[in-house]
């Protein structure tokens, strides 16, 4: 730990959520998928708690057709999916440090890299 850093600083992390909404509507997009609602409830959950999260709204972590995405960082878990009637279960593993539960819960989907096909 520097001079500058608190112990409550250290263990300071970021929730980053898409509300990228295309558009047109035509190509899918976190925002259309309730993003929007997620974002406003997890945001007011965490102030609500006082739970040591930032929060960050972004414009597309590149994973829109499979959202609503949500990242937390500094090196934790996507969480992928979820909705507004989540959250109260999302605020409780994150007040917990419970960040396995929720990668469990909202996976990121595994993609098959075999780009070969049987002829």
């Amino acid at each position: 730990m520097n001079s500058n850093s608190t112990p409550d600083a250290e263990k300071q992390r970021t929730i980053n959520i898409c509300i990228n909404f295309r558009a047109g509507n035509l190509l899918p997009s976190c925002g259309a998928v309730g993003s929007r609602e997620l974002a406003d409830a997890l945001e007011a959950g965490i102030a609500e708690r006082g739970l040591p999260f930032t929060f960050k709204r972004l414009h597309c972590m590149g994973k829109c057709h499979i959202g609503p995405t949500v990242k937390l960082s500094h090196g934790g878990p996507f969480i992928m999916g979820a909705k507004e009637s989540d959250v109260p279960q999302i605020l409780d593993w994150l007040e917990a440090e419970n960040f396995d539960a929720l990668k469990a819960a909202f996976p990121l989907p595994k993609v098959n890299l075999n780009l070969e096909e049987d002829y």
